[in-house]
């Protein structure tokens, strides 16, 4: 009888599991911003899979570019893998350098996983969002956005229904930044026409994100020594960072994580958090015309 029970709660979980695909114009990006929440949701029995645009091969200290995207590569897999992400797929582009990349390439390249997948939420850079210094973010979350709209319009790449895969529209969307925008929670308009401030929870999947955003070791080092670099040209001296070495880098990453997960949760019922605008089911659609 137990057995019996426990057979019927792994279908039913099994029936009411999502999919979820991540777009991501960087490693570190998407685990800053939404590592947490994504978590929680594999956690509840979603499945994940991300792509990874660029292969940041830029971000590094004292290392070539090639070395600098391999080493980035194994490690944004193992950040993936600890927040039970199944699969990574890497476009591959250069870092720093989708200004050049044609919009509508991007955006069909990410509208085949879409389709391919057919998710049931997607997380996306937030296009809009101020103050973003890494414009990869802003092309990225613009082809992203593009990509979702597209995949469920028919005379989109008709080349990928002749291939089998058709048309797809994902009920739930979520743009994520990381909260450096003082008008980051201010919706631009009535719910009907944006996609609205949304904050989650994220207590019970913080040591999980913490963990991921420490596996990435080169952009975690690249950015204690380019602390270090100003702190030295300005004067001034951070005791944490006195010796930068393995313990003193993940401390680093950590307080980092948790200040992000804090001032999400400023002003809410929460202790951790992030923050999203999310476009649901309801988006677009008049309250009138709702049941």
């Amino acid at each position: 009888m137990i057995r019996l029970l426990l057979c019927l709660g792994l279908f039913a979980l099994s029936l009411s599991a999502k999919t979820v695909l991540v777009v991501t114009a960087d490693a570190s990006d998407y685990v800053l911003a939404a590592g947490g929440t994504i978590a929680s949701m594999i956690a509840q029995g979603d499945k994940a899979i991300l792509i990874r645009v660029t292969n940041d091969d830029k971000d590094s200290w004292q290392l070539d570019p090639e070395e600098t995207a391999r080493r980035v590569r194994s490690e944004s897999e193992q950040a993936a893998k600890i927040l039970g992400i199944e699969k990574v797929i890497p476009l591959g582009y250069r870092a720093g350098e989708l200004a050049g990349v044609s919009p509508t390439e991007l955006r069909d390249r990410i509208m085949f996983y879409v389709r391919l997948h057919k998710p049931d939420v997607m997380f996306i850079p937030n296009p809009y969002a101020e103050y973003v210094e890494v414009l990869d973010r802003h092309y990225t979350g613009m082809a992203a956005e593009e990509a979702r709209r597209t995949a469920a319009l028919a005379n989109h790449q008709l080349a990928f229904a002749q291939a089998g895969l058709q048309t797809h529209a994902t009920p739930e969307l979520y743009y994520y930044a990381q909260p450096v925008d003082p008008r980051r929670r201010e919706a631009e308009s009535t719910d009907t026409f944006v996609p609205q401030p949304k904050v989650l929870d994220i207590s019970g999947s913080l040591e999980k994100k913490i963990r991921a955003a420490q596996a990435l070791k080169t952009i975690n080092y690249s950015l204690a020594h380019r602390i270090r670099q100003r702190l030295d040209a300005s004067g001034r001296r951070l005791p944490l960072l006195e010796k930068i070495d393995d313990a003193s880098v993940n401390k680093l990453t950590e307080t980092n994580v948790r200040g992000l997960a804090a001032l999400c949760a400023k002003d809410t019922n929460f202790r951790e958090a992030e923050e999203f605008h999310y476009a649901g089911k309801d988006y677009q659609v008049p309250k009138k015309l709702r049941r």
